[in-house]
């Protein structure tokens, strides 16, 4: 890792900053100066403005050899340099809070990978900051991959692009009671009227069906225009919620039990018709050739600007302990429309 004093004319007072190699950019690495205290807290109380200057040029920020004692530490830190952690709500990952609205990153199986993805992109209103934080490392695999939206957007053929933008795309699930995620647990309530009125609220098609299944589809936008610096960004889960981003054992089972419309989670253009593998497969590798990766240490925090840059999760072995906040919460109609010029 080579330090500066400072990046793009920003300082951090008492703090170094650089990134693991010039081949890397993601993410920015942060940490105390050479006989500097590490007191995270004071550095997010003091500078605040000049860390959302640094996140909105890079994307995300690792801040590295700070203090951190506790989960308590890491929500304050949330706080203080954003806004207070947010509820997860419109649940589709496994996770369970551990202190007020810090949750585990994911309880999903630690042999399977997480794909890339923007956080909530799928809701009417999404967290436009997401925060991580080490408690304990995996001592094999456990990284969490990092690819910048902006490169993802401007790497598409522009002809795939152009359809999304004309078409968008539709989110569909299906919430069986006997796998996947039930609509008890996604919506947080027993309470069909609630599930409903949520629905009614975030522009969410829905129909109850026997034995207690909800179907819902959503459409959404596939680019969002960050609202601070008006950039162009690939911001969307239409690979991510994709059956051909499963593992082939799991798309196999799937594919062999389910109609399309029946999946758990599955998407299409947003008038209902399938995508073609063959541009799920240009998806695909526009995230994975905009990838970077670095191992986490105890005491890591990273802080992610949700629009700017996706992430997911590789496969581990050993103890893991990743914990999770978002925060700044951010509509969808305030970023889907081009800046005028």
């Amino acid at each position: 890792m080579f330090a500066l004093d400072h990046i793009d004319g920003i300082r951090l007072k008492g703090c170094e900053l650089g990134t693991f190699d010039e081949a890397r950019p993601l993410p920015l690495v942060v940490r105390p100066a050479a006989g500097q205290g590490g007191d995270l807290l004071a550095l997010a109380a003091e500078q605040k403005d000049a860390i959302e200057q640094l996140l909105t040029r890079h994307g995300a920020i690792l801040f590295r050899d700070f203090e951190v004692a506790a989960p308590a530490t890491f929500d304050e830190f949330i706080t203080r340099v954003s806004s207070d952690a947010l509820f997860y709500s419109e649940r589709s990952s496994p996770r369970h809070a551990v202190y007020k609205n810090i949750y585990t990153s994911t309880d999903h199986p630690q042999d399977k990978e997480i794909v890339q993805h923007s956080e909530q992109s799928y809701n009417k209103s999404f967290p436009r900051k997401i925060f991580f934080y080490c408690e304990k490392a995996s001592p094999v695999g456990g990284a969490t991959p990092l690819a910048d939206a902006r490169k993802i957007y401007r790497r598409l053929p522009e002809q795939i692009v152009a359809t999304f933008e004309s078409k968008h795309y539709r989110y569909s699930r299906c919430f069986w009671q006997v796998m996947g995620t039930t609509w008890q647990t996604a919506f947080q309530t027993e309470h069909k009227e609630q599930v409903e009125a949520y629905c009614q609220r975030n522009d969410i098609h829905f129909e109850w069906h026997p034995g207690e299944v909800l179907k819902t589809y959503q459409v959404r936008p596939t680019t969002a225009y960050h609202p601070l610096s008006g950039e162009a960004c690939w911001f969307n889960h239409c690979t991510f919620f994709n059956l051909l981003s499963l593992d082939a054992e799991t798309q196999e089972i799937l594919s062999e039990s389910f109609e399309p419309d029946e999946l758990p989670n599955q998407t299409f253009y947003g008038d209902g018709q399938g995508i073609a593998a063959d541009v799920i497969q240009e998806l695909q590798r526009a995230y994975a050739e905009e990838r970077t990766e670095f191992q986490w240490q105890p005491g890591d925090v990273l802080m992610i600007d949700n629009i700017l840059v996706t992430h997911g999760r590789r496969s581990y072995q050993g103890e893991r302990s990743i914990l999770c906040g978002m925060s700044d919460i951010t509509h969808w109609a305030d970023v889907a429309a081009k800046p005028a010029a």
